[in-house]
């Protein structure tokens, strides 16, 4: 059945800000015509919770009927399928974007275990709160790395620590259009976007395609996040690839 056009609803990752988005979200408009509009979910800070990030998303939603399709981004996923559970038929589809699978783990820190980031991030709170880590860690570098870094926030440690509930676990199960656009850059079994997008390796269910570059695919290629998620869509209206 065709659909669309649709409101895009993007669920950001830990530590960046919603203006983090404004140079994909324009590039995006110049892509497709399957956009009615897109929103940006602002992340709490302090003591907020999982459930605290879905309602983030939840108040950027347009009102009305119109069918929305969800972008997380890393662990933006994780309240991003929570969210989704509220949607009902508005809910049109999603695009992961380098992000977390709940196959393989219910939180961010379950998923990224074989790393020490949980150790360090845990060191690292200060009152319930993670500092922005160096951007240089995601492939930034120089001039942009800066510019970046000057605009990072404090994270949640809970957020982080919190496993997403049961029926959001299952979203995707039978979700009909879905995508998953990864970043090339990822090296090593232990990498959970890296082993989350190995994983969709044949399957159908799936639509998934890898972008040369590193984890912050929306300030790094912006224009090729912008044109695979316009073909998404596209799909998602019914119109082919």
């Amino acid at each position: 059945m065709t659909q669309g056009p649709f409101h895009l609803v993007i669920c950001p990752g830990a530590w960046c800000p919603a203006s983090q988005w404004a140079g994909f979200a324009q590039s995006l408009g110049r892509s497709s015509s399957d956009v009615l509009g897109v929103s940006t979910a602002q992340w709490p800070v302090t003591g907020a919770g999982l459930l605290a990030h879905r309602d983030a998303v939840l108040a950027v939603l347009p009102e009305g009927d119109a069918p929305i399709v969800l972008l997380g981004h890393s662990f933006g996923t994780l309240p991003m399928l929570e969210a989704g559970l509220g949607l009902g038929a508005r809910l049109a589809g999603a695009i992961v974007v380098d992000g977390f699978l709940p196959e393989h783990g219910l939180s961010a820190f379950a998923q990224s275990a074989r790393s020490r980031g949980p150790e360090v991030m845990r060191a690292s709170a200060v009152d319930g709160t993670v500092p922005p880590p160096d951007p240089t860690i995601w492939g930034l570098r120089g001039a942009e790395a800066k510019r970046v870094a000057n605009h990072l926030q404090p994270h949640s440690l809970s957020s982080l620590e919190e496993g997403i509930s049961a029926d959001a676990a299952v979203l995707f199960d039978g979700m009909a259009r879905k995508a998953f656009i990864g970043a090339s850059a990822h090296q090593g079994a232990g990498n959970p976007f890296k082993r989350a997008f190995d994983g969709l390796e044949g399957r159908k269910d799936w639509f998934s395609v890898q972008i040369q570059g590193g984890h912050l695919l929306h300030i790094e290629r912006p224009d090729a996040l912008a044109y695979w998620c316009a073909q998404f869509l596209r799909m998602a209206a019914g119109k082919g690839f």
